[in-house]
C-alpha cells in the first residue's frame, strides 16, 4: 500500500511539474510575442484634403467606431476577471492619445502593417483587412481621422491575467497579432476596381471589411476562436444568405435585422460599417457573395446555427 501511495505521489508530482513548466513556457511565449518590434518598410501614400475625400473617409470610419467607440476616443474592449482588461486606443489625436504624434506615414504603418510608430506589433487591430483599402480610400480615411476634434479620455492600462497569457501562448485566441499573417510585400500602392455593382468591386469590399477574417477563407463559416462569439455562418451560396434578395441584403446590413428576424450583434458582425455604403456598393458585395462556389456548411456548425435559429423563433 505504501509503495502504491509513493508511486501515486511521484506520478502526480511529475504531472504537476510538467503543467507548471508548460504554463511558464506559454506565459513567456505570450509575453515575448507582445513585446516584439519590427523594422518594416512603409510606402507613403497621398493624403487628400478636399471635402469629398473627407466625406468618404468619414463613411469608412464607421467601421472603426465599433471598437474605438462612437467618438473614436476609445472604450473598454474587454473587461473580464478571467482574461483581464484591455481598452481600445483613443485615436482622436488628443494629448496622451495613441495617435497624438502620428505622422502620415505612422498611420500607414498601423493600417497596412499593424505596427505602432516604434515598430511594435499591435494586437487585435484588423490591419489584415483594413490594410487592403486602396491607396485612395486609405488616404481618405487618414485625412478624416486627422480632422477629428481631440477628446481627452482616461483609460486603464492593459492587464492580462496569467490564465489569459497561457491561453494566448497556446494559440487559443487565434491570430492576436495581424502583423504575422499580413503579406507585407503585397500591401504597397493598392488600387481598387472601378466602383460598380460588379462582383469584382464586391470582392474589394469584402476584403477591407474583413469578411474572410471571420467567415473563413472560403466564407463558409466556422467556430470563432473568441469564446464569446457565436458560430460564424456560411455566406456562400451554400448558406442561408443565398436565399436573400439584394434588397433584403441591403436591409439586413442597414438595420441589423435579417429576413429570418435574427438580430445581428454588431460586436461580432460589423453591419453598421457595411450598411453605410450606398446601394451600388452593397449590391456589388451581394453579387460577389452570390458568385462564390456553393460551399456546403460544416455539419457541426449547421447544428449550432439551427439551435440558435430555433431559440430566436420560439
Amino acid at each position: 500500500m505504501k509503495k502504491i501511495l509513493k508511486w501515486t505521489g511521484i506520478i502526480l508530482g511529475s504531472l504537476l511539474l510538467i503543467l507548471a513548466i508548460s504554463a511558464f513556457y506559454l506565459k513567456t511565449k505570450a509575453e515575448n510575442l507582445a513585446n516584439r518590434t519590427f523594422d518594416q518598410k512603409v510606402e507613403a501614400i497621398v493624403i487628400p484634403t478636399d471635402s469629398l475625400s473627407l466625406v468618404r473617409g468619414k463613411l469608412l470610419s464607421v467601421g472603426c467606431r465599433e471598437c474605438h467607440g462612437h467618438d473614436l476616443a476609445g472604450k473598454d474592449f474587454f473587461n473580464d476577471p478571467m482574461i483581464g482588461y484591455m481598452s481600445s486606443p483613443n485615436i482622436t489625436r488628443a494629448k496622451g492619445s495613441a495617435t497624438e504624434h502620428y505622422s502620415d506615414i505612422d498611420y500607414v504603418r498601423t493600417f497596412r502593417h499593424c505596427l505602432n510608430p516604434q515598430g511594435k506589433a499591435l494586437t487585435v487591430m484588423p490591419s489584415e483587412s483594413i490594410g487592403l483599402l486602396s491607396d485612395e480610400d486609405l488616404g481618405c480615411l487618414i485625412a478624416y481621422l486627422k480632422t477629428l476634434d481631440p477628446i481627452e479620455k482616461t483609460q486603464g492600462p492593459t492587464n492580462f491575467t496569467l490564465m489569459a497569457k497561457i491561453m494566448s501562448g497556446a494559440g487559443l485566441f487565434g491570430d492576436l497579432y495581424p502583423y504575422d499573417i499580413i503579406d507585407h510585400n503585397a500591401v504597397h500602392h493598392l488600387k481598387s476596381p472601378p466602383k460598380s455593382i460588379k462582383a469584382e468591386y464586391g470582392a474589394y469590399m469584402a476584403g477591407f471589411h474583413g469578411c474572410k477574417t471571420c467567415h473563413g477563407t472560403q466564407l463558409a463559416g466556422g467556430i470563432s476562436p473568441d469564446p464569446s462569439s457565436p458560430p460564424v455562418p456560411n455566406i456562400t451560396p451554400g448558406g442561408n444568405v443565398a436565399k436573400w434578395t439584394v434588397n433584403q441584403f441591403r436591409e439586413s446590413m442597414r438595420t441589423g435585422k435579417t429576413p429570418e428576424n435574427k438580430t445581428l450583434d454588431a460586436k461580432f458582425m460589423p453591419w453598421p460599417g457595411i450598411g453605410v455604403h450606398d446601394d451600388e456598393e452593397l449590391e456589388a458585395l451581394y453579387n460577389y457573395l452570390k458568385s462564390l462556389p456553393a460551399t456546403p456548411t460544416d455539419a457541426k456548425l449547421q447544428k449550432k446555427l439551427d439551435a440558435m435559429n430555433a431559440a430566436i423563433t420560439k
